[in-house]
């Protein structure tokens, strides 16, 4: 019996004594843990993702932050980014102040290759770009004609963006409602972007061909400014004539979307409203072209626009400029296209150097973007020079894909 009770009493001390080890040890363990667990919960980044039709405008929106520090930021943010590039299901991180009521640190990520950074310094943004490699490769894309241009690119895997270029760049040659016909040959000539084994967008297309029995044959080449975002860069074609040329001219020789048309925060009265033109980064004093022929109507300083020019078109339409540094036309005065009609500047109401492009229609502003663009009807003598030997270096870079054996015996 006396055996019986020390054996009960030394398996209650056991078991206590692995109770006290066990809450020991656990007490040890938990700050770490709720410290980790505290440090996922006070994670900086809030990340949103893009959404369709979405301007980030309400994407910083949902933090409820200040309309007028959002105005601000988006205005900054697209002196580096050109907002016609933002494509639903792109990422934003953000990272608030303590206070919740500012922003201190975004990154916008594109592609996903592209990594924008920025730290916000006052009204200002510190930038710095983190670009990922990719790989280049050249192919050359070959194919009959079935049913409609579009159709058959869009089947053989080019974007609707690359069927576009080609589309453009082929009407002005071929009349395709009445001439082209099922099995009409083209060749497409493109430098494709590789990253983790995936083709990113936006193709080049350095080369298009088509030939039909009807149709006769075409070739278009690209041409290359200097500037990565020239108005010049497009498909040509073999006498450097654009294709396009029925179009309106740009009113920048260089083009970076800054603020789009439509609605958005005023940086000014820090609520929605809506934003009557395009906003155009451009440096202080760069010329502005007038887009088409036509008479000047108002070329004065007016209020919020600050400098500003008007031009009526024969088309009806009436083009805006508006604050600019200086003014280089008169009212009354007869203006052509490409035509120098003022220097970009920040007068009036606006936030820094840049150009606002505006459309109206009747009494009302319409949406710039739905004006067909183009850079140049035909390119000039210095930028022939510069076409032809371009156009060699793309006959050389086919070659060596269609037969490098050949290419390698002319030493080329």
């Amino acid at each position: 019996m006396n055996w019986g009770k020390q054996i009960l009493i030394s398996l209650i001390i056991i078991t206590l004594a692995t109770f006290s080890l066990y809450s020991l040890f656990h007490s040890i363990k938990s700050p770490n843990n709720a410290s980790n667990a505290v440090k996922q919960d006070i994670e900086p980044w809030i990340v949103e993702t893009i959404p369709s039709g979405g301007p980030i405008f309400s994407v910083l929106e949902k933090q409820g932050l200040p309309l007028k520090e959002i105005a601000l930021l988006s205005f900054r943010f697209g002196d580096y980014i050109d907002v016609t590039t933002i494509q639903p299901g792109d990422t934003l991180k953000i990272m608030l102040s303590e206070d919740k009521q500012r922003i201190s640190k975004m990154m916008f990520v594109q592609e996903p290759t592209l990594r924008h950074h920025f730290t916000v310094a006052g009204d200002s943004l510190v930038y710095n770009l983190e670009a990922l490699p990719v790989t280049k490769q050249n192919r050359i894309i070959e194919g009959n004609l079935q049913g409609t241009l579009d159709a058959t690119l869009l089947a053989m895997g080019l974007s609707s963006r690359d069927k576009q270029q080609i589309n453009n760049g082929l009407e002005g040659e071929i009349n395709f409602q009445r001439d082209a016909r099922n099995g009409d040959k083209f060749t497409v000539f493109v430098e494709e972007r590789i990253f983790e084994g995936k083709i990113l967008p936006g193709r080049k297309i350095f080369y298009v061909q088509y030939s039909g029995e009807r149709t006769g044959s075409h070739e278009l080449f690209r041409f290359e400014d200097k500037e990565e975002n020239s108005v010049l860069n497009g498909l040509y074609n073999l006498q450097g004539k654009s294709n396009s040329s029925s179009g309106v001219g740009f009113p920048l020789s260089v083009i970076h979307v800054v603020s789009k048309f439509g609605k958005r925060i005023d940086p000014f009265f820090g609520r929605w409203a809506n934003h009557q033109g395009v906003d155009y980064r451009a440096r202080m004093g760069t010329p502005v072209y007038a887009v088409a022929n036509g008479t000047v109507t108002a070329a004065a300083y007016s209020g919020g626009w600050g400098n500003e020019v008007r031009i009526k078109h024969p088309s009806g339409l009436n083009s805006q400029y508006a604050h600019l540094l200086s003014i280089s036309v008169r009212n009354g005065q007869t203006v052509k296209k490409g035509q120098i009609i003022g220097r970009v500047g920040s007068t009036g109401r606006s936030t820094g150097a840049h150009l606002h492009f505006g459309l109206i229609q009747g009494k009302s502003f319409i949406n710039p973007a739905n004006l067909k663009m183009v850079g140049a009807e035909k390119l000039n003598d210095a930028q022939m020079a510069e076409f032809k030997a371009q156009q060699e270096r793309i006959r050389v870079a086919m070659q060596s894909l269609q037969n490098p054996a050949q290419l390698a015996s002319t030493g080329k």
